[in-house]
């Protein structure tokens, strides 16, 4: 059976293998407060564009492999297209049947400027949770104790007094 260690997380005293692997639900929710994924913990940011590389909570690196953040960049350019399609939609059907395209055509420039960047941090986090989602934690990310599941826990406890055998 795995060993029991109390450890303090927040406010609360709970054991090592306690904590369980969170919904997808919980860990979009998460994102869009730019919160870690992992722990909920806050700041993850150093300013609007600048994300701290591991959280200082959980020990998560937020840049798991190589070209991680191709997919934020990605889910980036999906909400501008979007943002720039309602806006040309609405832009359109509101001024039908004389729309004043030069009008439409500056809201929609300062939409393709303003929407990636507001738009930044919250899909970095939300890429971060996605992929946790679809590649769940290992033992070596390095993540606190705390925030792993008991079953990965025995697991790796099986296989290191098995090589201990040895």
């Amino acid at each position: 059976m795995a060993s029991y260690q109390s450890t303090r997380h927040g406010n609360r005293e709970c054991g090592q293998n306690v904590e369980m692997a969170q919904t997808t639900g919980t860990l979009l929710r998460r994102a869009m407060r730019r919160r870690c994924p992992v722990c909920a913990n806050k700041p993850i940011f150093r300013s609007w564009v600048r994300m701290t590389p591991q959280c200082s909570r959980c020990g998560l690196w937020f840049n798991r492999i190589p070209g991680h953040w191709l997919g934020s960049w990605f889910l980036n350019i999906i909400v501008v297209q979007t943002a720039l399609v309602i806006e040309l939609l609405i832009g359109v059907t509101i001024t039908w049947p004389d729309p004043p395209m030069w009008n439409i055509g500056i809201l929609a420039v300062v939409v393709a400027i303003a929407v990636p960047f507001w738009f930044f941090p919250y899909s970095r986090t939300l890429w971060a949770a996605i992929d946790l989602a679809m590649r769940p934690l290992d033992f070596d990310e390095g993540v606190a104790p705390g925030f792993e599941l008991e079953e990965d826990f025995l697991r790796f406890k099986r296989e290191r007094d098995n090589d201990d055998q040895k």
